[in-house]
């Protein structure tokens, strides 16, 4: 997954500027910086959900339109309630899978697990399962890309490390996982790498024992 000078403007403002940077299967990058960087906007645009002004998403080499992104990529929303619609988690599930896709339904669920709350509804489920369910549903929607908008947002310890833990099985299965987060503990603790965002551009990138100093890049 390569993303390649992209430029991002909202009506009249330019809120990212030259933007690059490369992710392959497995690793597990954070894209953080303050309020107001440009974060959203950038998940966003690699799921196809904005349009850039310049630049390129590629994947394996090939350059991906707004729908081809649509197709490849999923957001995991920071209110993940506002993406999920239907009456039960096995609805949910099965909304806009073909056919042939339901055997694997139970298998992702008890991955996942979900198996115990079939029938239960999405909304009425804890923050860290609601999580847990959209990614069930990227799943079986094939999706390569996976971007989660501050998952550990309003969740508590145990939820936390819940999401922690489905990440980093969802990139031990080679997804691409990227991160829009401000929680240094969680990046500290899973992620491989860091690129840092600051006023729409691209202004450090952080691997290894570096992601120890991470405080002193977001004062």
């Amino acid at each position: 997954f390569e993303v390649t000078g992209l430029s991002v403007k909202l009506g009249h403002k330019t809120v990212l500027r030259n933007i690059s940077f490369k992710a392959a299967g497995g690793e597990i990058i954070a894209i953080t910086g303050e309020n107001g960087a440009g974060k959203t906007t950038l998940a966003r645009v690699l799921c196809g959900l904005e349009q850039e002004e310049t630049g390129q998403i590629a994947f394996d080499g090939r350059t991906l339109s707004g729908k081809a992104r649509r197709e490849k990529s999923y957001l995991v929303m920071q209110d993940v309630g506002h993406q999920l619609f239907t009456d039960s988690v096995d609805a949910e599930c099965r909304l806009g899978i073909k056919k042939d896709k339901e055997p694997f339904i139970d298998r992702t669920l008890a991955a996942l697990s979900l198996a115990a709350l079939k029938d239960r509804h999405p909304l009425s489920l804890s923050g860290g399962q609601k999580q847990r369910l959209a990614v069930a549903v990227s799943l079986l929607c094939g999706k390569e890309v996976l971007i989660f908008d501050e998952p550990t947002s309003g969740l508590d310890l145990s939820s936390m490390e819940e999401v922690g833990n489905l990440i980093k099985k969802l990139a031990a299965d080679h997804k691409i996982i990227l991160i829009m987060t401000h929680d240094i503990e969680f990046i500290k603790t899973i992620c491989s790498r860091v690129l840092i965002l600051s006023q729409g551009e691209m202004a450090g990138e952080l691997g290894g024992e570096e992601k120890d100093e991470l405080e002193k890049y977001l004062k």
